[in-house]
Order: structure tokens, then C-alpha cells, then sequence
């Protein structure tokens, strides 16, 4: 087989595969803990796009490792090797295009609380769009590898650094890398609406306290920050592509972009109302205030 040859044209990097599926493993726990915890506990209030914002990190993780154990050796079946490929191909597509929906959900729900207009709160519909569209888009990245995989056989092989499989073919990467930079740039204007919004609208409005506009702000502020680790991501997937490095340089770029599933786990997961729950022991400060606690059910909801 041909990929046989190619993964054996050089040797693994036990160290460095070992760390990146420990990136990979903690990235998932961390995420997993963070939804669990915002699923089961009453006092943590999330929207159904922010649960399906972390899901689709979740999702990443599992791409990554579906040939653990199989890293190293004889290459694994052709069917998980594809299959592989496909996901991971479709992870950065579906994770910013999740991203990018959970943007316009804040950014919708934002723009219409206390607004003239008389405009109600977001319907099923809304969310069920919300909800689908990063789906669609995976799925339309997994056919698109599938069908490329199925017809050229050949192409289906480990990355050079032995830590998942992918096509040896420049055409699904710049698929994806388009699918992204185009979800990027429209989350980015959405997040400079938001905060506009907030500035020029909430803060001025007798409808909104002090600390819910603040609380707002914090999580737009949290969001353009993770916006710009998949840029960040991006500008090393191209580095490793263009340069082409080899051995220790292209292991520790690929461990980079492993770590993003833990920074969304950790820009998302250290908000008050989660901290308050994992520090059990310490003594509840909630307001009695009920417009402080209005405030508190608003900001949490995105």
C-alpha cells in the first residue's frame, strides 16, 4: 500500500504523540466536566448554541482520537483511517461555524432585550438553525473527503507526524481553511456589533444594572478572545504546510493546535456562576437584589 511506504519513510516521535493525545485526552475532560456540570446544576443558566459550541470541541477531541493506539506500527484499517480524515478535516469547519452561530445568538439575543422594536425572544426555529448549520457543514466536509478518499486511495495515509491520519492532498485543506477564515471574519463583525450594541444601547438604558451590562461584556470579551485562537491555529496549520517542517518543528505545531479544545474549556468553563459550583466550600454571595438576579439570569443565558 502506498501510504504504508510514506509513514514509513521516517519514525515516529513517541514523546511528541504521547503529549499531543494528552492534549487531546484533556482537552475532552475538561470539556466534558464543563458541560456536565452546566447540564446537571440548576444555578448554571446556558443557551442551546453555547452547549452546542463546547459539543462540537468535544466532537474535535474524538476526531483526533479515533486511531489512538494505532499511532505507531502497522497503519490502521483503511476504513478508520478515512474515516479519520474525514473528521478531522470537519472539526475546524464545525467548531467555528458552531462558534459563529453561538456569536449570532448573543448577538440576537443582545440587540433584542429591551429593545422597541417589540421583537420577542429567539423561537425554536432560530435555535434549530443555529443548532444545524455547524452540522451541515461537517457533513458536507466528510463527503467531500469521503468521495476524494474512496476514488484516490492512495492518498489515504498517517500525517507525517504519525498522530492521526488525513489525505495527502493539498485540495481538502484548503476546503476547510476557506470554510473558516470565512466564519472567522463574519463572527469577528458580529463581535464588534455586539459590543457597539452594548456601549451605544445597554449601558445607557435604565432597562440594564451595571453589573448585567458588565457581565455581558465579559462574555463577548471571552468570545473575541477565542476568535482568535482558531486564527491562531490557522497561521500555524499554513506554516506547517508551507514550510514543511520535519521531525520536533512539525510535531510541536500540531501539539499547538491540539491545545484548543482545552483553551475553549478554560475560556468558557472559569465563568462565576461555574466557579461558584466547583468552589463548594465556599459560602454563596447571591444577591438578594431582584434586578441583580435579572441581570444574572440575562447574562447567563448567552
Amino acid at each position: 500500500m502506498a501510504s504504508q511506504s510514506q509513514a514509513g519513510s521516517s519514525s515516529p516521535n513517541i514523546s511528541l504523540i504521547v503529549i499531543f493525545d494528552f492534549t487531546q485526552i484533556f482537552g475532552f475532560v475538561l470539556l466534558c466536566i464543563v458541560l456536565l456540570t452546566a447540564a446537571l446544576v440548576t444555578t448554571v443558566r446556558r443557551s442551546p448554541a453555547w452547549f452546542n459550541f463546547l459539543s462540537t470541541w468535544v466532537l474535535s477531541c474524538i476526531s483526533y482520537l479515533a486511531t489512538l493506539g494505532q499511532q505507531t506500527g502497522e497503519m490502521p484499517h483503511f476504513s478508520i483511517c478515512l474515516l479519520q480524515a474525514m473528521l478531522v478535516y470537519a472539526a475546524p469547519a464545525v467548531t467555528v461555524t458552531a462558534g459563529l452561530c453561538f456569536i449570532i445568538e448573543m448577538w440576537r439575543i443582545v440587540t433584542r432585550v429591551g429593545a422597541s422594536s417589540g421583537r420577542g425572544p429567539l423561537s425554536f426555529r432560530d435555535y434549530r438553525i443555529l443548532i444545524v448549520a455547524p452540522y451541515v457543514v461537517h457533513l458536507i466536509i466528510c463527503v467531500e473527503v469521503l468521495v476524494l478518499g474512496l476514488t484516490r486511495r492512495e492518498l489515504v495515509t498517517r500525517d507525517k507526524t504519525y498522530m492521526f491520519c488525513h489525505l495527502d492532498s493539498a485540495l481538502p485543506a484548503y476546503v476547510t481553511g476557506s470554510v473558516v477564515i470565512c466564519a472567522i471574519l463574519i463572527a469577528m463583525a458580529f463581535v464588534a456589533s455586539t459590543a457597539i450594541h452594548i456601549r451605544k444601547h445597554m449601558a445607557a438604558s435604565r432597562l440594564f444594572q451595571g453589573q448585567q451590562v458588565a457581565n455581558i461584556q465579559k462574555m463577548v470579551v471571552r468570545f473575541a478572545i477565542f476568535t482568535v485562537l482558531p486564527v491562531f491555529g490557522l497561521a500555524l496549520s499554513v506554516a506547517q504546510v508551507s514550510a514543511r517542517p520535519t521531525g520536533v518543528a512539525d510535531g510541536i505545531l500540531t501539539i499547538a493546535i491540539g491545545t484548543l479544545p482545552a483553551g475553549a474549556a478554560l475560556i468558557f468553563g472559569t465563568q462565576s456562576d461555574l466557579m461558584r459550583v466547583w468552589c463548594f466550600w465556599r459560602r454563596s454571595t447571591m444577591s438578594k437584589n431582584p434586578l441583580e438576579a435579572s441581570a444574572r439570569k440575562t447574562s447567563q443565558s448567552v
